[in-house]
């Protein structure tokens, strides 16, 4: 269904009943990765964020991540109940944010995800590779780009699990995730270091091949002692993807209760 936000329409996916959960895509994906998780007795509220799929790809400017958090705060709107956030890489770090921002927020779980560059230094060196990147996009093409991107060394997929992600990849618009970068990469997110006590329950779901992501999230741990990790064994970046069956298990349990 669309859904308007601030003058915004919206692609959102809308299924089940019971008490709301928020669910963030990552970079390339769209509303309806929660067609890949596990069914649950929950409202299920996917959105395609800004850039993405079928929302509407407005300005960079109206794209940032406090432009972002505004729309998706209307979105909480639909229920008057606490929500669980859970979101993977961008969405994650969106998630994070939003939960800074938004009280309706009680439980964010981060997969393969951030709070942000904790240096302005190192939040400058990422908006220029993510400006390479975005000029890759536009100039190269998004059929190469896919390519280059399915190929990273963070994912442990099997050719079957790329194809499965290819159609939608290859379904985006060049330009807007181009855009999508300049307004939301990780080196244009504030950092949510200093934050983090001020947030409320954090759950980190991760791959036992991803280092980078593994030693974010045992930073962030060592910030805040309550923050539980999880790791998903044979997985890398997408551990939804790459151990559907164990990631599902956690999913489940984090947000029904068991954990």
């Amino acid at each position: 269904m669309n859904i308007g936000l601030r003058g915004i329409q919206y692609e959102v996916s809308v299924r089940g009943a019971g008490r709301p959960v928020l669910f963030l895509h990552g970079f390339t994906g769209n509303a309806h990765w929660i067609d890949s998780l596990p069914a649950m007795p929950v409202r299920h509220v996917s959105p395609s964020l800004l850039q993405h799929a079928a929302t509407e790809h407005p300005t960079v400017n109206r794209s940032t991540m406090s432009q972002q958090i505004k729309d998706l705060s209307c979105l909480l709107d639909l229920d008057e109940r606490p929500w669980t956030v859970v979101g993977y890489s961008l969405g994650g770090r969106i998630g994070l944010t939003l939960a800074a921002c938004d009280k309706r927020v009680e439980h964010v779980i981060g997969i393969s995800t951030t709070p942000g560059l904790r240096f302005s230094r190192e939040r400058a060196t990422r908006r220029r590779q993510d400006e390479e990147l975005a000029r890759f996009i536009e100039t190269e093409g998004l059929a190469t780009f896919v390519k280059r991107w399915e190929n990273l060394p963070l994912w442990r997929q099997t050719e079957d699990m790329k194809r499965s992600l290819r159609e939608d990849r290859l379904a985006q618009h060049p330009t807007a995730l181009a855009n999508s970068l300049r307004a939301i990469g990780t080196g244009h997110m504030p950092s949510l270091w200093g934050a983090l006590h001020h947030l409320p329950r954090i759950d980190l779901i991760v791959g036992a091949e991803d280092s980078k992501f593994k030693a974010i999230a045992k930073d962030m741990q060592q910030e805040r002692s309550d923050i539980k990790i999880y790791e998903i064994s044979d997985a890398g970046h997408a551990p939804h993807i790459e151990n559907a069956p164990e990631f599902g298990t956690i999913i489940k349990k984090l947000i029904l209760g068991g954990i």
